[in-house]
């Protein structure tokens, strides 16, 4: 398992600033034979991202990491301020970048990946998100889910066919309805939230969000609190216990 360092920052001039504390984890897992998934860490900007490139398709890797370095282009080159979405400029961005790279090189025709991305910006969360990716917020001991996973398991349950728990274990979990480079435009799931002290953020791919639910990640992180490498550690190793079918890779945010 590769990990991340925990870190301590303080972003200089216009940003506000907002002390953190970050570990990051990513693992190939046991049956996959190469990581497809990406990942970026700008505490300076405040940017965080994970992106999973669709298993089963050519070029998922080269998908997942040219999308994660054109969101972060894109925020060096437009810090927020004049956008109340300043990831969908991003994010859009990537989509093109990944959609046009496609279409250059036979090897790579119908690669794709998921994008899930966080924005820390005058002490608001900003959220971009399209595919299955995920991202969870933990506060006062409780755990939302923020995104809504862009598959058609998720829109069998929106449609009352099947219930949450029945789409865990569903043939359908898998089936995308979007994501990032399979057209020259996608649609960007996007919001934000003011952001308090204690505040947890977790960004995953779906190689955790399938093994453990949310109910189990808060348990991973009551029993150690404050020790977001041991809590990273913790789910990871659950992950691959449970067959760690898939890559896994997370992101956790304290505000600190």
């Amino acid at each position: 398992m590769e990990k991340g360092r925990s870190t301590k920052d303080w972003r200089p001039h216009g940003w506000v600033r907002v002390r953190m504390r970050v570990s990051v984890a990513t693992d190939t897992g046991k049956v996959r034979q190469r990581n497809e998934d990406s990942y970026v860490v700008d505490t300076v900007r405040g940017l965080f991202a994970v992106c999973d490139g669709m298993g089963g398709h050519r070029g998922g890797d080269v998908a997942s990491r040219l999308a994660v370095r054109s969101i972060h282009a894109w925020i060096k080159d437009n810090p927020p301020g004049s956008s109340i979405t300043p990831l969908e400029g991003a994010i859009q961005h990537a989509n093109r970048m990944v959609w046009e790279e496609s279409q250059k090189d036979a090897e790579l025709k119908d690669m794709g990946t998921t994008a899930t991305a966080a924005l820390i910006w005058e002490n608001r969360l900003f959220i971009g998100h399209v595919g299955d990716s995920a991202l969870y917020l933990i506060r006062n001991q409780q755990i939302d889910k923020l995104t809504r996973d862009h598959t058609l398991a998720e829109q069998m349950v929106s449609k009352g066919l099947i219930t949450g728990e029945e789409s865990r274990n569903s043939a359908y979990n898998h089936i995308l309805t979007r994501a990032i480079g399979i057209a020259p435009r996608v649609e960007i799931d996007s919001c934000q939230i003011p952001l308090a002290y204690g505040d947890v953020i977790l960004i995953c791919s779906d190689g955790l969000s399938d093994l453990l639910t949310p109910q189990q990640m808060l348990e991973i992180y009551r029993q150690n609190p404050g020790d977001l490498d041991k809590i990273a550690e913790e789910l990871v190793q659950t992950a691959l216990s449970r067959g760690g079918h898939d890559n896994i890779t997370l992101i956790l945010l304290l505000i600190d």
